[in-house]
């Protein structure tokens, strides 16, 4: 291997996920000694930089599954397995640019040097032959665009969190998408280990923040999800994760029965309730009729893009009688009643 090889080898490094995941474990352990004055200066790299790396890949990984894209380094001794398009390392790098420089804007000194090492990252990947200059431009592009929603998302939230936890809950509600879209797309091994990861991680981490522990990012999610009458373990949003690894179990009619009316239905149920819910319903005064009409049209629409009339009918009107009676733990018995109820009228 010629010596200017092994630089873009070293280079290529500070876009590799393994780099970024021993930098994000090392990390947490060192930051819960820090005094509380350097919490406060470093907590950006929490809050915007290690989730905005994290999910330009995860997207960037995800995008390789769904566009199969080979790679054009097959035919050379040294060929990642992956496929290319887009380039997770150009994501990576471009995600650690875009937020630095969106926390120091003011300070070129500061973002100039970071911007020429995440173009030297990307140019790495090009004269090791393993990606074509539109994988660079693709991984590029996603890191960005990420970064940006992500960075300007959470400060919203960050700063109004009192009067946005009810929004920022069911953002991460309708986050469940992501998951559908997913299950449509690769296969469901991937999509599952995703999600039990997810999950499982969330209740670690409401296991330890009860005692008074803090796992980083998934405590500080706890905290902006939290209803005001909240004082224990957040049950709901982990048996939203829980229903939906068990959904994931079942075949694609199965899983799609199931998860419609709890993410779309359910969610949107929940923003129009919460803001022209002035009807209550008799029965249930905790649920509206604006909210419980709105569960149905929504989880009807979306039934409609999989199954048939009758059958997407039936079942959001199963659904929506099941949500609208419902009091506590609806994102566990609403998806297995849904996929009850379909598999007695298939």
């Amino acid at each position: 291997m010629e010596p200017i090889t092994y630089l873009w080898v070293l280079l290529s490094y500070f876009g590799d996920i393994a780099y970024w995941l021993g930098f994000a474990i090392s990390f947490s352990f060192i930051y819960p000694f820090l005094e509380k004055k350097e919490k406060r200066k470093h907590v950006w790299i929490l809050h915007y930089l290690l989730p905005a790396v994290l999910l330009s890949y995860l997207s960037s990984f995800f995008l390789k599954l769904i566009f199969k894209v080979p790679r054009a380094c097959v035919a050379l001794a040294y060929c990642p397995q992956t496929y290319a398009f887009p380039s997770g390392h150009a994501s990576i790098a471009f995600a650690f640019f875009t937020v630095v420089f969106l926390k120091f804007k003011r300070r070129p000194h500061i973002y100039l040097p970071m911007l020429l090492l995440a173009l030297l990252v990307c140019y790495s990947r090009l004269a090791l032959q393993v990606h074509t200059l539109s994988d660079i431009i693709g991984g590029s592009a996603i890191g960005v665009m990420l970064s940006l929603i992500w960075y300007y998302f959470f400060k919203v939230i960050k700063t109004r969190k009192k009067s946005l936890h009810f929004y920022f809950r069911k953002f991460i509600h309708l986050g469940g998408v992501f998951i559908i879209l997913l299950r449509l797309s690769i296969e469901v091994k991937y999509v599952f280990s995703f999600t039990a990861l997810l999950t499982a991680m969330f209740f670690a981490s409401e296991i330890l923040r009860l005692r008074r522990i803090c796992l980083p990012i998934f405590c500080d999610i706890s905290m902006f999800c939290k209803k005001k009458e909240e004082k224990g373990f957040l049950i709901e949003p982990f048996l939203f994760g829980f229903s939906l690894c068990i959904l994931l179990l079942f075949s694609l009619d199965f899983f799609l029965a199931g998860s419609l009316p709890l993410i779309i239905g359910d969610a949107l149920a929940g923003l129009i309730g919460y803001r022209f819910g002035s009807h209550k319903l008799p029965y249930n005064k905790i649920k509206s009729v604006e909210g419980s009409l709105t569960f149905f049209a929504s989880t009807f629409i979306a039934l409609l893009f999989f199954f048939s009339f009758e059958t997407s009918f039936l079942l959001s009107i199963f659904s929506t009688l099941l949500e609208s009676v419902l009091r506590k733990y609806e994102n566990l018995l609403l998806p297995l009643g849904c996929i009850v109820f379909y598999a007695f009228i298939k």
